[in-house]
């Protein structure tokens, strides 16, 4: 289900018959310098490492204890989980150089598929504070299906595998739609297109079980990073 850039705004984003409203306000940084939270919509909340829920007693992230992170539960009918971190006022896409990944685990019988789970780039390409394009950075490439259940894995969304699509296709010249492309092959081809562009916002996003049952069922999130920022406890995160 990709996200409709057509139909989106500053303020919405549109995944087929869902529409998603960040709020901007309620993640701003606490200090100067620490960049904004990630805001979970949809079916993402906080939730605890199944391997490790109750270790480090008084946990510092406001939690019970344990390696806090975030999960997602995703059915038909609430197929859409997102981590949203805003940009403002935006940066350039070189400064996401090895700041893009993140470790999921997904209860069995649950994987990845369908374009699902994903980081997704709000890029726009003019300056002017609207969203021209997204950039998709995909997991466990070349297959993007079939991770496995039941084990923590690390993906660097920024290393030398074929990761990257942008929508809608042909937004950007060079990048094709299908195959997915490397991370410095998408950034130096928006970089050359776009020379006034910016990122708004990333965001982890699964969005495919209404289409792909096999990301169905739970998925946990940790050390998710956009950029500055990286998702470790709870207090990294905002839900309202």
């Amino acid at each position: 289900m990709p996200l409709d850039v057509s139909a989106s705004s500053k303020s919405l984003l549109v995944f087929g018959d869902s529409i998603v409203q960040p709020d901007y306000a309620s993640t701003q940084e606490e200090l100067p310098g620490l960049g904004h939270k990630f805001e979970l919509l949809g079916t993402m909340v906080r939730d605890s490492d199944p391997e490790n829920p109750v270790g480090n007693p008084g946990s510092s992230g406001g939690g019970g204890g344990g390696n806090e992170g975030i999960s997602a539960t995703t059915t038909p009918a609430t197929s859409v989980a997102l981590a949203f971190r805003n940009l403002p006022p935006g940066i350039n896409i070189r400064a996401l150089d090895n700041q893009l990944g993140l470790k999921y685990f997904f209860v069995a019988p649950r994987t990845c598929g369908g374009g699902s789970p994903r980081v997704t780039l709000l890029v726009d390409s003019d300056g002017d504070g609207d969203t021209d394009f997204a950039a998709h950075g995909h997991v466990n490439p070349p297959v993007f299906t079939a991770c496995p259940p039941g084990k923590w894995v690390y993906e660097n969304l920024t290393d030398d595998l074929g990761r990257w699509e942008v929508t809608p296709g042909g937004a950007v010249p060079g990048i094709p739609v299908f195959p997915f492309v490397p991370w410095e092959t998408l950034e130096n081809a928006i970089a050359a297109t776009f020379p006034n562009h910016k990122i708004r916002a990333g965001f982890l996003v699964e969005d495919a079980c209404s289409f792909f049952p096999g990301t169905c069922g739970k998925g946990h999130y940790d050390l998710v990073t956009i950029e500055n920022r990286t998702l470790e406890i709870w207090q990294d995160t905002v839900r309202k």
